[in-house]
């Protein structure tokens, strides 16, 4: 559903060399973490979370760039946010975040930009800005950045709907319904979708009309 060709997968390659290199960072095992990316992103039960959402996240940030305090930290924390994903478990954030430590202390990434980079990780369980001590500046950008998909187009979100079905498809249609009609609620139910204002009036509109339909959808089957 969301895949990318080959030709993007290299200018994907390519953004993640120049991101790395930018950190000063070791380039030798940078190679090596792009091929452990790859294969986590390649995954095939990934019908959403794969490479192709990484490069959505990576044009959001982009153009976000000027509201960003450190790109570098939300750059990471997007590459590194779904690294692990297995929708039998409940714990993918924190397993995220710990590989996504062990390999930037590969990488020689500074201990700060992994502390922040966690954070942001860490901060997707709930999507909230927990209170972390020292905490990383972008993580309500970066929370926002990661929730662009809820404000896509109608067809887009249709399509997102039907993939993040397909990755549970394991999962018995009641038993999905019900857990998936409860993320949706939380969501529905908070006063602000967006923390970033202008995130806020390019996005919530559109989420908010996306999540209604398909709780009505899930609701009257």
């Amino acid at each position: 559903m969301f895949l990318i060709p080959a030709e993007q997968k290299s200018k994907l390659h390519l953004q993640w060399s120049d991101l790395i290199r930018g950190l000063a960072g070791s380039s030798r095992h940078a190679m090596e973490v792009w091929t452990l990316l790859d294969k986590h992103y390649s995954e095939p039960q990934r019908s959403f979370h794969n490479l192709s959402h990484i490069q959505s996240m990576l044009k959001h940030a982009e153009e976000r760039r000027a509201d960003i305090q450190n790109f570098s930290v939300v750059s990471l924390a997007i590459w590194f946010h779904d690294m692990v994903y297995d929708t039998h478990a409940n714990n993918n954030e924190l397993k995220s975040a710990e590989l996504a430590g062990e390999l930037m202390m590969r990488m020689e990434i500074n201990p700060i930009i992994i502390m922040h980079v966690q954070q942001c990780i860490l901060a997707t369980a709930r999507h909230e800005v927990a209170d972390f001590k020292n905490r990383a500046a972008d993580i309500p950008l970066f929370l926002d950045i990661a929730l662009t998909i809820l404000g896509a187009p109608k067809d887009v979100y249709q399509q997102y709907s039907r993939a993040i079905r397909n990755e549970f498809r394991w999962l018995e249609a009641p038993a999905y319904r019900a857990g998936r009609l409860k993320v949706l609620k939380r969501f529905a139910g908070r006063e602000h979708l967006y923390f970033h204002p202008i995130m806020a009036a390019q996005f919530d509109a559109q989420a908010r009309a996306n999540i209604a339909w398909e709780i009505k959808k899930l609701t009257f089957v």
